[in-house]
């Protein structure tokens, strides 16, 4: 009996492995059929392959410049396998246009590999689909992004940004060398605890905060290198069953419980009353609860799309702005030409939201920092809901059509000398350039009806912070000190090793 059972077990396996292997062979000739190129696939793990052998040889992943040197190889439009699903890469804007905006309905959701389904995230704007309450959902938190909400929450915004400033002050005063990209994080954490849910953390001063060390546990968490259960679910999502039962045992999952919990626990005390005057996310997405004149969010809603907006606001923000000091240290020229307009605009008054909205030049620095290092590089994706043919493409169903930020920013079609730093090309004496940035060659922040909610308030806190920063210290970098490396995640793109500046205060 033992033997019979054990040959069963061995055949099904055997068979499966077989099915497994004849699917992929399917799949692999699909990108031909459909008339594209793209790098060769490995037989099992596709492209996985090369992009995990480049990070062993680097030591970190450079997808953001091997998809560049995959366009000039392959043409604006290719197809690359991740494990066996085909991602069909655009670059050319009528073609994102297209497929992004005109056809959203057919293109309408974000792919969500199988063990994801299982996190805190499918009712958010992150994850939700158009089928399941996407456009419900959206309509209800833009309103809280309007400019009125934003000036509200500046003041808030800014009593950080001068803890920030302090600490900043304080180690300056030291020898030793810092990463600064750890203050950025505390900033936009201390920030966000406090505009989206009243939370008055202490993340800046205190590296053991439960908010701060759980949030970076998540991001750590979600990078699939450092997780074989989540890369598995890439590689074999024919064993998606399996992925999704195992996700609540991952580091990811635990990382995660700890937030939820806390939410829910802010949720049931602002349900009291506590807070009840303040100007936050989560009082605005209450009131909506208690409106009787439009549609309700269930409890569930609200605190997964106010869990989304602490991922999304976090790590994002903390980047660009850390980005955005490197670069200012290392091009003087540039850092003084924006120093000069923050003096002009305090000579006239003060550093507010009007003023600092009105800065020119600064809103240059912003656009080119977002173009020259975007920090989200792989999440502007889409499912083929249906087969379709656009501009003689066609567009298998189950396909994912996805377009690559540091691409677009970095083609000489879409810009002049795109490996130059240049914030003049955002200025408004440039009109070849000022209408570009308003196109489909410059999307940090995405494409479309999904594209990121919260725009308008990330630009609030990354200018705001960076004039504050610009008027209180001289930034440079540090003798031998070497060149900033981006690393990949598979969403972020953020420093690859820690970021040091020199930063003198200002007479």
């Amino acid at each position: 009996m033992a033997l019979l059972i054990l040959s069963a077990i061995l055949i099904t396996l055997l068979s499966f492995i077989i099915y497994i292997l004849n699917v992929r062979r399917e799949r692999f000739k699909l990108r031909e059929k459909i008339g594209l190129s793209g790098p060769e696939p490995h037989w099992f793990l596709g492209n996985l392959k090369e992009i995990v052998e480049r990070k062993e040889k680097l030591g970190y992943d450079d997808s953001n410049e091997w998809f560049n040197v995959l366009h000039k190889q392959y043409g604006e439009t290719f197809g690359i396998y991740f494990g066996a699903q085909m991602n069909i890469v655009l670059s050319n804007e009528e073609d994102i246009k297209e497929v992004f905006i005109k056809n959203f309905s057919n293109f309408s959701d974000r792919i969500v590999p199988p063990i994801f389904t299982e996190n805190n995230l499918n009712s958010s704007l992150l994850q939700n689909t158009y089928k399941n309450g996407w456009k419900h959902t959206r309509s209800t938190i833009a309103p809280i992004f309007s400019t009125g909400k934003m000036k509200a929450m500046h003041e808030t915004i800014s009593s950080k940004i001068d803890t920030f400033l302090e600490i900043l002050e304080e180690k300056s005063m030291g020898n030793e060398q810092w990463d600064i990209y750890e203050d950025f994080q505390g900033l936009t954490l201390d920030v966000i605890g406090k505009c989206a849910f009243a939370i008055d953390a202490n993340c800046q001063r205190d590296r053991n905060d439960v908010f701060y060390v759980n949030a970076r546990k998540f991001i750590q968490n979600i990078d699939i290198r450092h997780s074989k259960v989540i890369s598995s679910s890439f590689i074999l999502p024919e064993l998606s069953w399996l992925w999704r039962w195992m996700y609540k045992y991952t580091a990811l999952a635990a990382a995660e419980i700890p937030l939820v919990q806390g939410l829910e626990d802010v949720y049931e005390r602002r349900r009291s009353g506590e807070g009840s005057d303040s100007v936050d996310l989560l009082k605005l997405l209450l009131d909506r609860e208690d409106d009787k004149t439009k549609e309700k969010m269930t409890k569930k809603e609200v605190i997964e799309n106010c869990f989304a907006f602490l991922l999304a606001g976090y790590e994002t923000t903390s980047t660009a702005m850390t980005y955005c000091s490197y670069l200012l240290a290392k091009y003087p020229e540039i850092q003084k030409k924006l120093w000069e307009e923050i003096k002009m605009v305090k000579n006239e008054g003060k550093l507010d939201y009007d003023s600092i909205h009105s800065m020119k030049y600064l809103d240059a620095v912003y656009k080119e920092t977002l173009r020259y290092y975007p920090p989200v590089i792989h999440f502007i994706n889409r499912s083929c809901l249906s087969d379709i043919t656009i501009r003689g493409q066609f567009y298998p169903k189950g396909s994912v059509v996805t377009c690559l930020p540091h691409t677009l920013h970095r083609l000489e079609s879409n810009w002049d000398h795109p490996d130059i730093f240049d914030p003049d090309r955002f200025l408004g004496e440039n009109s070849e350039t000022t209408e570009k940035s308003t196109n489909l060659k410059w999307i940090p922040f995405g494409v479309g009806p999904r594209f990121c909610v919260g725009m308008r308030f990330a630009e609030m806190e990354f200018k705001m912070t960076i004039a504050k920063l610009i008027d209180k210290f001289e930034l440079d970098t540090p003798m031998g000190e070497g060149d900033l490396i981006p690393d990949c995640n598979g969403v972020i793109m953020r420093p690859k090793d820690p970021v040091r500046l020199n930063l003198k205060l200002r007479k």
